[in-house]
């Protein structure tokens, strides 16, 4: 229990950082040779500019699901330390 508590609560953040990168990383790409980023298509357009948009705001149900994942995750890993319990040193310290 307390391992999977521990991969759910860490993955989604983990995916959700990676994806946004991604993005980011075509972003700064398009800007530096002049272009505008078209977040709706996810394509450089050199001939309109386009508003920003943040990424929960294209991607909320991603975001709010991954935010989940790791609440249940916190819980299951909570629940997985009280269910293991203090555990003694081996060494006899």
């Amino acid at each position: 229990m307390l391992r999977w508590g521990m991969m759910m609560l860490f993955m989604p953040s983990v995916l959700l950082v990676t994806f946004y990168m991604l993005e980011a990383q075509n972003v700064a790409r398009c800007l530096n040779v002049g272009g505008s980023w078209d977040y709706v298509l996810a394509v450089c357009d050199m001939a309109q500019q386009h508003e920003t948009s943040t990424f929960m705001q294209r991607h909320g149900l991603w975001v709010n699901l991954g935010m989940l994942v790791s609440l249940v995750g916190l819980a299951a890993g909570t629940w997985g330390m009280i269910l293991k319990g203090m555990s003694t040193p081996k060494d006899g310290e």
